[in-house]
């Protein structure tokens, strides 16, 4: 390895923050809170508790990293995570995974959900699968992917602008909706409606109002990617990412309280985008309602930045470490830009398979499933074996420092195990939702893992 394929650390303590929450506040919150009101069979009450529990349960998973992240270091954290407790097989199992079915299914999921902001805000009636909107997913794809390929500098401080960006109607609905819901003083957090329609999954649950949030915590793991680029990371890091992570479910919460009391509810879980863009009409005008649209896209657009950083950092991470494919050109940075530039290029052509899997659910290509139509929710899906994949980590580490006096108590016992139960809670959840799609994902993954398989070997790079 030589020194020219090293990234540079160059993020101080203020970008490094940033980044976690430009990170995780995208376009989850704004695509979520239909999802939630409706699993929550239309009572806000339990929605914002979903919140709540989703928010702690995921919160311990993100302290654990912090605290791992204190004392691993290599390239991409949660594969030096993997690989210093469990073994360089199961760091390569997480790398894999990180690389083939996280970070690239994510961001066609994100650009999808932009390419949605984007018809809505144009007026189109058909928000979901029109041509207009598949034209847009892939526009935005290829586009965010050019720009951070010429100039992986620019995409950095554009998060950082647009971070403000994506708080301040977040902030705005929540306070104001709360606001307006206390003068009204109709009740309306305890009331119950029950939807007509959700989308595609199962019935109404509470476990799967919990796990839908987790799409809207997301982030988080994809910004451990760029622990080594942090300048005193060790210490910084830590504290950027729990921090960060604590101010997203305070807003998300006020959110939802907000968006789900302006909206009408039957509104908002039948279109999430409809309904968002009715409930800033009705408190801040019709002229807000459309803007609010500007906004979505603002942060669809500042997140799937964000994901296309950390989704370049994948193969290049194993190529690090002389495995995965052709490692001795995944690992090569670009001369001029310094970006891991063979590795975007790859995972981007890998995003574009998953933007088809988005293709055949909203045409309904999987059959039907309990006489609805099959949705492979790639959310669902790579949230589900990520926290799979967790378990083994936060046990091992705990094994290994059971006896360490050097680490306190409660990050050697207490924190591994909490982190833990709620790893295996959000899997229970979405198999309590419906074990037939947890099976199929796993599946999935399965599939995927012997592909990856077939590219595990020392080579020299």
């Amino acid at each position: 390895m030589t020194e020219k394929n090293i990234l540079k650390r160059q993020y101080k303590f203020f970008v490094t923050i940033c980044i976690v929450v430009g990170f995780v506040v995208g376009t989850g919150i704004f695509w979520r809170p239909g999802r939630v009101l409706y699993e929550s069979a239309g009572d806000i009450f339990t929605g914002v508790l979903a919140w709540v529990v989703g928010g702690l349960m995921v919160a311990t998973c993100v302290y654990m990293f912090s605290v791992l992240a204190g004392k691993y270091e290599k390239v991409h954290g949660m594969v030096d995570y993997a690989e210093a407790i469990v073994g360089k097989k199961y760091g390569y199992l997480a790398g894999w995974f990180f690389a083939i079915m996280y970070q690239t299914a994510g961001y066609a999921l994100i650009a999808y959900i932009t390419a949605t902001a984007t018809a809505t805000f144009a007026g189109h009636e058909n928000v979901r699968n029109s041509n207009f909107v598949f034209f847009m997913t892939a526009f935005y794809m290829v586009v965010t992917f050019v720009v951070n390929y010429l100039a992986p500098k620019l995409p950095m401080r554009f998060n950082v602008a647009t971070t403000v960006i994506r708080v301040v109607p977040i902030i705005l609905m929540g306070t104001v909706g709360i606001v307006l819901a206390r003068m009204s003083g109709d009740g309306s957090a305890a009331e119950i409606v029950m939807p007509d329609r959700g989308e595609g999954i199962a019935d109404p649950s509470f476990m799967g109002a919990i796990f839908a949030t987790v799409f809207a915590y997301n982030g988080w793991q994809a910004a451990v990617a760029f622990n080594s680029e942090v300048q005193d990371s060790k210490r910084n890091f830590p504290i950027a990412l729990v921090a960060g992570f604590f101010f997203v479910i305070v807003i998300y919460v006020l959110y939802f309280i907000g968006v789900s009391t302006a909206a009408d509810p039957y509104a908002l879980m039948a279109n999430n985008q409809l309904g968002t863009r009715a409930a800033f009409a009705s408190l801040f005008g019709y002229h807000a309602g459309r803007g609010i649209m500007i906004f979505v896209m603002i942060s669809g657009l500042g997140i799937l930045n964000m994901c296309c950083m950390g989704m370049s950092r994948g193969l290049y991470s194993l190529a690090r470490r002389g495995v995965g494919p052709v490692p001795d050109k995944m690992v090569q940075l670009h001369p001029k830009t310094g970006a891991p530039a063979f590795s975007m290029v790859v995972c981007v052509c890998v995003s574009f398979l998953w933007f088809l899997v988005l293709l055949r659910n909203q045409h309904g290509g999987f059959g039907m499933l309990n006489g609805r139509p099959f949705m492979f929710d790639l959310a669902d899906f790579y949230n589900m074996i990520f926290f799979m994949l967790l378990i083994p980590i936060f046990f091992g580490f705990m094994v290994r420092h059971a006896k360490d006096k050097s680490v306190n108590l409660f990050n050697r016992i207490i924190a591994p195990v909490l982190a833990m139960g709620a790893a295996g809670f959000m899997i229970f959840a979405l198999i309590s939702a419906s074990w037939q799609h947890a099976a199929i994902y796993f599946a999935a993954f399965a599939v995927l893992a012997l592909i990856g398989a077939c590219f595990y070997g020392k080579r020299k790079t």
